[in-house]
């Protein structure tokens, strides 16, 4: 998986970033009866400003790579909705450490959908993970890439299967070329790096790694709802342990 790179391109600490996905809702705006002021805010009620973090490249062997188990559809989630993702690899972080297969936690921030033209919208905040001896465990992540299935990347050299049992495709084997699979995670920068928003095989699909509310990941599409097939790897990096 992850650690044959992790080996060979260790940095001290953890990434300073994790990824998020939540789903953001179309805001409705209204006008004012002719001849009338706007509405002054209400005092109090602004909201606090979220803590965004650097916008910077992240190294391969610090990024917490996690996949779809069945099918993730924007269309049936609503606010506040859990969803859930699966560890590819192990990694391990101060007070918790992530096996292989381990679930990690995410819920709706804001979700919409419009037509004519088709657009949708999904923002996501991955705030817990099932830490060995530590169920459902505060993790805040930030979502910075995503990955179509192995079958649709666009950047597959052939059909062969990019795969271990039990596990995904193996991230830094697929950057370096081989199994079948040329994947470039940050085109023009450091080799071995992935860059925040990237997205790959997902042609209709962007990502903005904290442009959803309270700096969530927002996911828009230019179809009715945001699809991530079985097998879909979503990139995190860790922000904030509890």
């Amino acid at each position: 998986m992850l650690n044959a790179l992790r080996s060979s391109c260790w940095l001290p600490g953890i990434a300073g970033v994790a990824l998020v996905l939540a789903f953001p809702a179309v805001s409705a705006f209204g006008q004012s009866p002719a001849g009338s002021s706007p509405a002054a805010p209400a005092t109090g009620t602004t909201p606090a400003p979220c803590q965004r973090v650097a916008d910077v490249d992240h190294p391969i062997n610090q990024v917490l790579q996690v996949k779809v188990k069945g099918f993730l559809d924007s269309g049936h989630l609503k606010e506040g909705k859990e969803v859930w993702f699966t560890v590819v690899g192990g990694m391990e972080y101060p007070g918790c450490t992530l096996e292989a297969d381990s679930v990690v936690y995410a819920h709706v921030a804001e979700v919409s959908s419009s037509k004519n033209p088709n657009a949708s919208e999904l923002s996501l905040v991955f705030d817990h993970a099932d830490c060995a001896g530590h169920a459902k465990q505060e993790l805040q992540m930030k979502l910075i890439g995503l990955v179509a299935p192995p079958d649709q990347t666009d950047k597959m050299h052939d059909a062969m299967p990019v795969g271990v049992v039990g596990g995904g495709r193996k991230i830094e084997d697929a950057m370096a070329g081989t199994n079948g699979l040329d994947m470039d995670l940050n085109p023009g920068g450091p080799p071995h790096t992935v860059r925040p928003g990237i997205v790959l095989g997902m042609k209709k699909v962007k990502l903005e790694p904290q442009g959803g509310p309270g700096c969530s990941a927002k996911i828009t599409s230019t179809e009715r709802s945001i699809q991530l097939g079985t097998g879909a790897e979503l990139l995190l990096v860790v922000s904030k342990q509890k």
